[in-house]
């Protein structure tokens, strides 16, 4: 197999099981809450926590891909996030569930940064990589709650399920360590004494700096308010995905009296999220055909504020019409917001860009879990519906406003150094 191909492979399934791990909670969230006497609440700050390490892991993640190399960092990531998952199937108490799920997060937080690093540096069809990428972390995002549940209905228990996907992450990782990657220093226990020894990725290490040549320091109006919507739409995506299940499970009516609710909901969850597939793939078609690629996400939240109302008022099949429509449209943002970082960031900076990007977008959106679990258990998770509305009725003027100022630029009063 040729690199291009064996990087694409390896980093698509990365992506796939990173998605998958941090997706399995929604679907047995009433499960553990009735076993452990937890409210949602306490679960919510847990899963925040979690999630707000699989955003903030991506800063270090990034500097030690560039530091040690890509390969290496995802292998030790697929396997960290692998013994994480066995050791939350194995926790009995809250404190050791909580640990063990903040561990998980924050191996997850590698792949991300460590992944695009790689293919930007090793693969020549970029594109093509990019939407195998893209997809399969879509399939896992998707197919983790019908897996949940299946191992719920087989199992009767929702442990199976991470202790099955860590038995599974640790054959992933195995063949991550034993696939070999033109450039890309594999992981060994020697490979941790040459910490002090940095991996370079276009050649060796020069003796000495190249000469700093001072430039101002420019910022892009509009790339600060895509930051801002990276706040906002990361609040609706985990909120969406964590509370979907339960809303299914109380506002639904063949869910609410089938003999295992649990297991139904994540059938029909994974049904419904299923539709982000093909919402991601036209939001990627859609930015090359745009000659204005800042107004597809206005037309995004422009369908997504109302549809999120109704999701908070409908029931029975209304309301899974409305999911519907949610996970076709909803996921055509992320590709859109990649495609105008790249638009709004020098080539040097992407990194760094994608980096802050996801910070924002896993890290501070996860508060939606403890938001969300607070108003679900005080007021009802239709509620939490209704708020994530006012949340995307601001990410469209956010958007908006982006469009208007999109030429505009803030040149601050002091200059940067530049190598070369």
């Amino acid at each position: 197999m040729d690199n291009d191909r064996k990087i694409t492979w390896l980093t698509s399934f990365s992506h796939f099981i990173t998605h998958g791990y941090m997706t399995l909670l929604p679907a047995v969230l009433v499960v553990i809450a009735g076993e452990q006497s937890l409210s949602l609440l306490h679960l919510g700050i847990i899963a925040n926590v979690g999630y707000f390490l699989y955003g903030i892991g991506s800063f270090p993640a990034g500097w030690l891909a560039d530091r040690f190399g890509s390969k290496l960092l995802l292998t030790v990531g697929i396997f960290g996030m692998s013994i994480a998952s066995i050791l939350v199937g194995f926790s009995f108490s809250m404190p050791a569930f909580a640990v063990a799920y903040a561990l998980l997060g924050a191996f997850a937080s590698i792949h991300h940064p460590a992944g695009l690093a790689l293919v930007a540096r090793r693969v020549t069809v970029k594109g093509k990589c990019l939407g195998i990428h893209g997809v399969l972390g879509n399939v896992g995002l998707t197919t983790a709650p019908l897996f949940a549940s299946l191992c719920v209905l087989l199992f009767g228990s929702w442990r199976a399920a991470y202790i099955v996907c860590g038995l599974g992450g640790l054959l992933l990782g195995m063949v991550f360590q034993m696939s070999r990657i033109e450039g890309e220093p594999d992981f060994s226990l020697s490979s941790l004494k040459r910490l002090n020894r940095p991996y370079s990725a276009s050649g060796p290490v020069p003796a000495a700096p190249e000469p700093v040549q001072p430039v101002p320091l420019v910022i892009p109006v509009a790339l600060l308010l895509l930051f801002v919507d990276s706040i906002l739409s990361g609040f609706i995506f985990r909120g969406s995905l964590t509370f979907f299940p339960a809303l299914l499970q109380r506002e639904v009516l063949f869910i609410t009296n089938h003999e295992t609710p649990v297991v139904m909901a994540g059938f029909v969850t994974t049904a419904v999220l299923s539709l982000g597939v093909i919402g991601s793939f036209f939001g990627g078609y859609l930015n090359d055909k745009m000659k204005t690629p800042e107004l597809l996400p206005i037309i995004i939240f422009t369908i997504v504020t109302p549809t999120l109302y109704f999701l908070s008022r409908l029931s029975d099949f209304r309301l899974l019409a409305a999911g519907c429509l949610f996970s076709l449209v909803y996921y055509a943002w992320q590709p859109s917001q990649n495609y105008l970082i790249v638009q709004h960031t020098r080539r040097a900076s992407h990194g760094f860009g994608f980096g802050i990007n996801f910070f924002l977008i896993f890290g501070i959106g996860s508060i939606a879990t403890a938001v969300g679990g607070y108003m679900s258990d005080q007021y009802g998770v239709d509620r939490f519906y209704g708020l994530m509305a006012i949340v995307s009725g601001a990410a469209l003027v956010c958007s908006i406003t982006t469009m208007t100022v999109r030429n505009r630029q803030i040149r601050l009063p002091w200059r940067v150094g530049r190598t070369g």
